[in-house]
């Protein structure tokens, strides 16, 4: 292999950072992507995404508007990107705990003395709103989450 070509398609694509996301998923998204470039500097660029960012290149790779083959795919990547979560359960805590939402709630339940079976979320509003403000990709596991 030189490195003016791609790997050739037998061969499944590996970050060298140790990634223990990247699976078989990973690697076929990878592989997927290379089939479609025409150009071998779009795919060095894609190898090198992949090989500084592991899976969560490979799953930014899979997103309708993820332009293969610009220039400045990997600064793309890194603006859009916010980080991966085993699941999703955990990634919507994240958020909310971010919206300082669960504080606000636990404080109010406290002060009323509110136990704690009393209130429940709405996992199905909230989801619908995670996935307006996201782009999710579950990928080997994994939760990778963009931002729109």
């Amino acid at each position: 292999m030189s490195p003016e070509l791609p790997p050739p398609p037998d061969r499944h694509p590996q970050p060298q950072d140790g990634d223990d996301r990247f699976g078989p998923e990973a690697a076929a998204s990878v592989e997927r992507s290379l089939a479609q470039l025409k150009d071998p500097d779009d795919a060095l660029r894609i190898l090198h995404g992949v090989k500084e960012n592991g899976a969560a290149f490979a799953a930014y790779l899979l997103l309708e508007d993820t332009n293969l083959a610009a220039e400045n795919l990997t600064d793309t990547f890194h603006d859009a990107y916010v980080d991966a979560w085993e699941t999703f359960a955990e990634f919507r805590r994240d958020v909310l705990e971010g919206l300082g939402w669960l504080d606000a709630v636990k404080k109010v339940m406290n002060e009323q003395g509110i136990p704690d079976d009393h209130l429940t979320w709405n996992h199905t509003v909230i989801d619908g709103r995670i996935f307006d403000t996201y782009d999710t990709v579950r990928l080997d596991g994994w939760w990778h989450v963009f931002y729109k």
